[in-house]
């Protein structure tokens, strides 16, 4: 019996299935509000928990957020819910698509053309 080499349709099937599965089991993190403005490096972030997960609890970390733009130590700060249950519905929508096209290229992939020999 002879080994075949996978397609490039295959391929292609493996690695979005495997971004769709990062996705849905990743956890992830949002910015707090309020702060400083938007950069990579001073933004503050909260984790959520894995958005299989957030779905089906109440995903809602809690964090001490500063008051004032541009904080500096010693200035007041207020708890702060955020919700990353929207969020994590997103991401299991759009992991639940790339799953579905994964699967749907590597069953078409697998089946023979007319015009092939089996």
């Amino acid at each position: 019996m002879t080994r075949t080499r996978p397609s490039r349709r295959q391929w292609w099937a493996t690695i979005v299935l495997v971004l769709g599965l990062w996705i849905l089991l990743a956890p992830f993190s949002r910015p707090l509000p309020g702060g400083e403005p938007f950069s990579f490096d001073a933004t503050p972030e909260i984790r959520c928990g894995t958005p299989l997960v957030g779905i089906f609890g109440n995903d809602r970390p809690l964090a001490d957020v500063y008051t004032v733009p541009l904080p500096s130590e010693g200035d007041p700060v207020e708890q702060s819910r955020v919700d990353c249950t929207g969020r994590a519905r997103f991401r299991v929508a759009l992991a639940s698509l790339l799953v579905a096209a994964s699967i749907a290229m590597a069953v078409h992939g697998r089946q023979p053309r007319i015009d092939q020999p089996r």
